[in-house]
């Protein structure tokens, strides 16, 4: 098959990583694959370092750009025209509207994958993509396919659901040296907290930092390790810096070593107040490590409460902080919830799955055609 991926953000976080999972695997099947995005994206960047193909000819600029928007659909136009694609799988709104507009009137079936639990506002142009033009709609999780298949345009059996997955051995077997680095530079700390996310307002960093507050009464020598970056992070470190959290927050900007990170925490954290499925807990229970996350959207899928770490009601700041000292307190618990954790990511969030479940679909509906 010969299947084209398009994704309009320039950023990275689970949905760019999952998109390259995906045409990885796709490729080391013998699929034929082209990723459409722009062309300073780092999912281009490490697409071209896995040597996929890419098309960079579109902008995908965000926002109502008349112009440049036009130049997109007419470079789409053009790209399918010269490559017979069997199928087409976007995964944003900007990229999706590209080519719902640039595929007429050829038809060529659309998959569309819904990463996030955000409402889809109810106009007629949306009932009319997400009703009329998405040959199947893949949720990343149980919430976003409840979400979708209450809305009356949306029908149910065009919805599937395909948990996202990550490279699970590269989490759990982090470079030891590495580690050992970052263990030497929180020497002065304990106990150490990680977060793993974009810096956005939805990743829930603000409730975080207010249950840091309580928590550094009883421990004093508490570290928060930031690891992300984001439009908030100048917001996020003058608040730190203004309640007096600044020699107990380190902002560790974008990362690519995130496996060690985890290793060398106590406990990983994940308040976010919306989220559709949280990739980063994934990789957290790839690391074996004990888990306080926001009982919301798709994080249900991926921590069981009391099993493999705790869930707290989203925006609760006090709950969260009872919650991560319960974690901090008692150890042992900890350990067995971090290793039950590896053991649920292990058994259901496999990157061969991921990429099997991808094909079968393609496959189903190019046999329906």
């Amino acid at each position: 098959m010969k299947i084209l991926h398009t994704n309009f953000l320039r950023g990275w976080g689970g949905q760019s990583n999952r998109i390259l999972h995906v045409c990885k695997g796709l490729a080391a099947r013998g699929h034929e694959v082209c990723i459409a995005a722009p062309a300073e994206s780092e999912l281009v960047r490490r697409a071209r370092e896995a040597r996929l193909a890419v098309e960079t000819s579109m902008t995908f600029r965000r926002g109502w750009t008349p112009l440049p928007f036009l130049r997109d659909v007419a470079a789409m136009r053009r790209l399918l025209a010269r490559s017979r694609f069997d199928v087409i799988h976007t995964h944003g709104s900007l990229d999706s509207w590209v080519v719902a507009l640039a595929h007429r009137p050829r038809r060529i079936p659309i998959v569309r994958t819904k990463h996030n639990i955000f409402p889809i506002a109810d106009h007629f142009a949306n009932r009319w993509i997400w009703g009329q033009v998405f040959d199947r709609i893949v949720c990343i999780s149980q919430a976003i396919f409840d979400y979708c298949a209450a809305k009356p345009y949306i029908r149910r059996e065009r919805l599937v659901l395909i948990h996202s997955a990550i490279d699970l051995e590269r989490y759990s077997r982090p470079v030891p040296e590495r580690v050992a680095e970052w263990r030497a530079r929180w020497s002065d700390h304990s106990p150490v907290v990680v977060i793993v996310g974009r810096l956005r307002e939805e990743k829930g960093h603000t409730v975080l930092f207010e249950a840091l507050g309580y928590l550094r009464q009883k421990y004093p020598k508490i570290l928060l390790a930031v690891a992300g970056d984001g439009s908030l992070r100048k917001t996020l470190e003058r608040q730190a810096a203004e309640t007096g959290l600044g020699a107990c927050v380190c902002f560790l900007g974008f990362r690519t070593d995130v496996p060690e990170i985890l290793a060398a925490a106590d406990l990983f954290v994940m308040p976010s107040l919306a989220e559709g499925l949280g990739t980063a807990a994934i990789e957290a229970s790839a690391a074996g490590k004990p888990i306080v996350a926001s009982r919301v959207g798709g994080i249900c899928d991926v921590v069981r409460d009391g099993e493999t770490g705790r869930l707290v009601p989203p925006g609760d700041a006090v709950a969260l902080a009872q919650a991560m000292d319960a974690m901090l307190s008692d150890r042992a618990a900890a350990e067995r919830m971090g290793q039950a954790a590896r053991q649920f990511a292990f058994a259901t969030f496999t990157l061969d799955a991921l990429v099997k479940r991808n094909i079968a679909l393609y496959r189903e509906i190019l046999a329906g055609l």
